[in-house]
């Protein structure tokens, strides 16, 4: 059964999967080298066993440090092939923000948009379906769009899943909503709905992880 860790860097979560493989889901942020040095030695990882790191959209709070971890690990990178344009040039895509809270959100954080630390050329990019076998994990990368179109979730095969901002906790509340900023609120619906079909718990790159149960009443709140 894999291990899965969520890495709570502050603004932004990190999430280390830990099979017969390990693959990391997104960078988090704010950290330093000396912050994924310490991470690697504290949970007593290699770098060279990091075989993979996936980047779930091109929101650069996600991808900050995935040149520089790329570099340390030797991992590639693996992103959808419509966030490839953002981690080339490290802009940060306008959010839409679909209820008041993403308009309270929107407000509270303006000017302070987290930046890429280093453009980079993705290693692998992909636009469907894509199994992790390879990698030593046992579960597949999803293609869920609605936060973004080019969202990408893990499920794993022991049902948990890595969904980026498909879901996340609340600023205010703490509690899990769906995502407050999305570009297809419809599709988010679906593609969160789809992950409920086979998912027990949800590690959010933003708060969590959250149950099967909370995300249901979040999705059924809409």
């Amino acid at each position: 059964m894999a291990l899965v860790i969520s890495l709570k860097l502050g603004f932004a979560n990190a999430t280390l999967i830990r099979d017969q493989g390990a693959i990391l889901v997104d960078t988090g942020t704010p950290a330093s080298f000396d912050d994924y040095r310490r991470l690697f030695v504290d949970l007593q990882l290699a770098p060279q066993e990091l075989r993979l790191i996936v980047i779930t959209h091109g929101h650069a709070d996600h991808f900050s440090y995935a040149a520089e971890l790329r570099e340390f690990t030797g991992a590639p990178v693996l992103c959808h092939t419509l966030a490839a344009p953002a981690l080339r040039s490290g802009h940060y895509p306008p959010v839409r923000p679909r209820n008041e809270l993403g308009e309270s959100v929107r407000r509270m954080i303006a000017g302070q948009t987290p930046q890429a630390r280093q453009t980079l050329e993705p290693d692998l990019v992909i636009d469907g379906d894509y199994d992790l076998a390879y990698y030593g994990v046992r579960g597949k990368i999803l293609t869920t769009p609605g936060h973004s179109p080019c969202s990408l979730s893990v499920l794993l095969d022991s049902g948990e899943a890595i969904v980026g901002d498909l879901v996340v906790s609340s600023p205010f509340s703490g509690q899990a909503t769906l995502a407050y900023f999305a570009d297809d609120p419809p599709r988010l619906f679906s593609s969160v709905n789809q992950l409920l079909q086979s998912a027990h718990t949800f590690y959010s790159g933003h708060g969590g992880p959250f149950s099967a149960a909370e995300v249901a009443a979040a999705l059924a709140a809409g």
